[in-house]
């Protein structure tokens, strides 16, 4: 999913660039990521459809950031959200948004990453 803007951000722990899908953690810690927006069939899709939104970190998915929708009808939408803490030891840990399932839309979705804690003891 492509994010097109950048809400307000304190410090270079998280970073963004406007109409792209990656966030970038650059600081080891721990980090809470939110997400939340709306999605819906297109008028094309075939009915009933699936949709799935999970969260990657380097390209794999995070355990517990997952959302799954069916829609029956063209004109259904839902809004969908999920939340996971993440620690992060590699940095820049590269992180987005994938979804899968068919043919849908997306709006007023926005990605929150936000540090909480410090790295973890090993």
């Amino acid at each position: 999913m492509i994010f097109d803007r950048n809400a307000s951000s304190g410090g270079t722990d998280v970073t963004h660039s406007q109409n792209t899908p990656q966030v970038t953690i650059q600081t080891p810690g721990t980090y809470e990521v939110s997400f939340h927006g709306n999605i819906g069939p297109v008028s094309t899709s075939t009915l009933p459809l699936t949709v799935s939104l999970y969260l990657q970190q380097q390209g794999a998915t995070v355990p517990g950031a997952f959302i799954q929708h069916t829609f029956q009808a063209a004109t259904d939408s839902a809004g969908v959200a999920f939340s996971q803490i993440l620690s992060v030891t590699s940095v820049p840990a590269v992180l987005q948004v994938a979804g899968q399932g068919g043919n849908f839309f997306y709006g007023g979705i926005n990605l929150t990453v936000q540090k909480i804690g410090g790295t973890p003891a090993a």
